[in-house]
């Protein structure tokens, strides 16, 4: 009886005794002190009542914390489902917009340039159908599909939802997303549209095709809300649907919310799995089987629904500490997205090893620059990239200086998986542990492949400069010795030629040999003086048609006096129909000149095979390049030597007595004044083999060079 006070309601109490006492009053007096029957009947009734009332209590009570429960749960889990679609959409059109904002800032690049990168998105996100560019018509410019959309055609992109969906990005200058609608592969698809601008003009938009079943899918992965099924819903057409169970039984825990997504607001709805909904109800259904079959442990309810009070009380207290929990949760992971953003999208390389060197992370820039991705180098060491260029105590010094924990900074000349080299400016700094251990290495990779290329320009461009006022130098120098040599030395000739009319018996031996001793010096200086003149005052091309036999037989027979004085026989081998070149015929014939006599002195070396001079020329296929006349000037004198052959055409370098070593540097501006090429090959005691290309195509007679 003490224990069935302890569940009575104030002034129940009181009323009951009151009654009790009132009816015992009435009653008469029983025997013994015993109470009446009837009165025992009342108070079994009584007491049943109570009983079963507070076991009602107790179950209503259960069931509506097991409600409340269960509705946290859902509304904490939609959430979820809600931010994980928000923020895995936001990551993918913020891909698109960065390609956008690019072309605005650079100029629209080159298609390749456009496909390469929209195939880099398409591999890295799942769901990806297509990237497709739409002209500001809304006509189709280009598509990249993925390999299950090859049949998407251009009035896919034409609809009015979609043309709708263009005009207010177009007016918005922002993104808009197409609502969910069949494709033509049959495919239900959601469509991003970002445009871009040239300036205050529309240059078009990008366009990103998502499969809806396969983006769904990859956001909302079976870690996301496990036990729950999900369904998202535009307007009232279900266009994805995630079932945990049969969902029969559950639909009516089902909680809605709306995300919206860039002018698109789409549905979400979230109910718990029915087995679960089954696991927490069954603990109410056995408090009130137990209640009901065991009304006499009336203490036993009393205590559970004290715990089930200080249950609620924790279950607040845990659900507060929940809430901080997650609200720390989502500013961490809206934190790493953004650091993940910027990796990702950085414009420099990043890679990331173990403190062993084994590569675990590269971003996509990384992979676009060098060709290598990740699951084709993970567990590798950076080594790979090596060019061999670069000496063993170079990276020694750099793996000291990091393993020290300090940043190495510097410039490699590193490889591409193509085998192409590229230059890359890199910064290497450890990652340290809260502990401050070294745990992993990052490098920042910079490719300065152009910055290399303009430097070397500038350089060249420089040396060229600082070469024309070298010319120009002597150019003034030689037209000083031509305005004063030339006289005299005119005048030492007439004087020679007058001297040689002397009757032959008038002459000595001596005298002889002394007169033909000063007229071939005489020669001799003017020739030097003729190149001098050549080599620093080049004037403008004067090209005309004409017959490349004709041209170096003329060559040959300019340079006859030379050969016979050296006794060398020259072989020609002309190729039948050759075509006419265009070219300056007289600075031509200077050039081969040039060659031919060079060709004739490196023959005429003393060995008892015969000095031979051979005079190739043929057609050069457009197979190996643009049509073209190759001609080769080959002899078989003892070869130059191999520390020479780099300097052969730089002026004023002979290995010869006499000469001024202005022959090859004279012939070797006058193929480039005609767009072509020169290049010599040596062999020791092989002799030397010149080559002449000469393109067939007019060249640009504006200006010498």
């Amino acid at each position: 009886m003490e224990a069935m006070k302890g569940v009575m309601r104030p002034g129940t109490e009181s009323a009951a005794t009151a009654s009790l006492s009132a009816s015992a009053r009435r009653l008469p007096p029983a025997t013994g002190g015993a109470v009446p029957s009837q009165t025992r009947g009342w108070l079994a009734l009584l007491v049943g009542f109570m009983v079963v009332a507070a076991t009602l209590g107790l179950w209503l009570a259960a069931v509506a914390q097991e409600r409340a429960e269960t509705e946290r749960s859902v509304a904490l889990n939609l959430e979820t489902v809600r931010n994980e679609i928000g923020s895995r959409m936001d990551s993918r059109i913020l891909a698109l917009m960065r390609m956008a904002r690019r072309w605005e800032m650079r100029g629209e690049p080159p298609r390749a340039e456009w496909e390469s990168d929209a195939k880099l998105y398409l591999s890295h996100d799942t769901g990806y159908l297509a990237i497709a560019r739409l002209e500001p018509g809304s006509s189709m410019g280009w598509l990249v599909p993925q390999e299950a959309s090859r049949r998407l055609q251009a009035t896919d992109f034409a609809g009015a939802r979609q043309r709708e969906a263009l005009r207010q990005a177009r007016l918005r200058r922002g993104v808009t997303l197409t609502p969910p609608f069949g494709l033509s592969t049959g495919d239900l698809a959601l469509l991003v549209n970002v445009p871009f601008f040239h300036g205050e003009m529309l240059g078009g938009f990008i366009v990103g095709v998502f499969q809806v079943t396969a983006t769904f899918e990859a956001m909302l992965r079976p870690s996301i809300a496990p036990r729950y099924s999900i369904a998202v819903l535009d307007g009232a057409e279900e266009i994805y649907r995630r079932d945990r169970g049969d969902g029969r039984s559950t639909q009516d825990w089902a909680q809605e919310t709306t995300v919206a997504l860039h002018g698109v607001a789409l549905r979400v709805r979230v109910w718990p799995d029915e087995g679960l909904v089954q696991e927490r109800s069954s603990v109410t259904q056995a408090v009130l089987a137990g209640g009901l079959a065991l009304a006499l442990l009336l203490a036993l309810a009393v205590r559970f629904a004290q715990l089930a009070r200080l249950r609620a009380s924790e279950t607040e207290s845990i659900n507060r500490e929940l809430k901080r929990v997650i609200a720390e949760h989502q500013q961490t992971n809206e934190w790493l997205r953004k650091l993940t953003r910027a990796v990702e999208q950085s414009p420099s390389m990043v890679l990331i090893t173990d403190r062993q060197g084994a590569i675990e992370y590269v971003n996509p820039k990384f992979t676009q620059i060098t060709g290598y991705a990740l699951e084709d180098i993970a567990g590798e060491n950076p080594r790979l990239l090596k060019s061999g260029e670069a000496g063993p105590e170079e990276y020694q010094r750099l793996w000291q200086t990091i393993a020290a924990g300090e940043e190495w900074r510097g410039v490699l000349h590193d490889r591409k998986r193509n085998g192409e080299l590229f230059w890359v400016h890199s910064a290497i700094s450890p990652i340290r542990d809260a502990r401050g251990t070294i745990t992993h290495f990052l490098a920042e990779m910079e490719d300065i492949t152009e910055r290399k290329r303009l430097e070397q320009q500038v350089a060249e461009r420089s040396r060229e400069i600082a070469r024309s006022q070298v010319l120009a130098a002597m150019g003034q120098a030689a037209s000083m010795i031509a305005h004063d040599l030339r006289n005299p030395l005119s005048t030492i000739n007439m004087t020679l030629q007058m001297l040689r009319k002397k009757p032959p018996q008038s002459w000595t031996e001596a005298e002889r040999e002394l007169l033909q001793i000063s007229q071939e010096q005489e020669r001799y200086m003017e020739e030097v003086l003729s190149d001098l003149l050549s080599y620093s005052m080049p004037d403008a091309l004067m090209p005309e048609w004409l017959s490349v036999d004709k041209l170096l037989e003329t060559a040959v027979m300019l340079s006859q006096r030379q050969i016979e004085e050296r006794k060398v026989r020259v072989k020609t081998q002309y190729q039948p129909g050759l075509p006419v070149l265009y070219g300056d015929a007289g600075k031509l014939r200077q050039a081969f000149v040039n060659l031919i006599v060079n060709a004739a002195q490196a023959a005429a070396t003393p060995s008892q095979t015969p000095s031979t001079l051979t005079i190739d020329a043929r057609l050069r296929p457009a197979a190996v390049g643009e049509p073209s006349i190759q001609i080769e000037i080959c002899d078989n004198g003892s070869g130059i030597a191999p520390e020479h052959l780099d300097k052969v055409f730089e002026p004023f370098f002979t290995t010869r007595a006499q000469g001024t070593g202005l022959g090859l540097p004279i012939a070797k501006r006058i193929i480039d004044q005609h767009q072509g090429s020169i290049s010599l090959r040596s062999e020791h005691a092989r002799g030397t083999r010149v080559a002449v290309v000469l393109p067939l195509q007019p060249v640009d007679n504006r200006h010498g060079r």
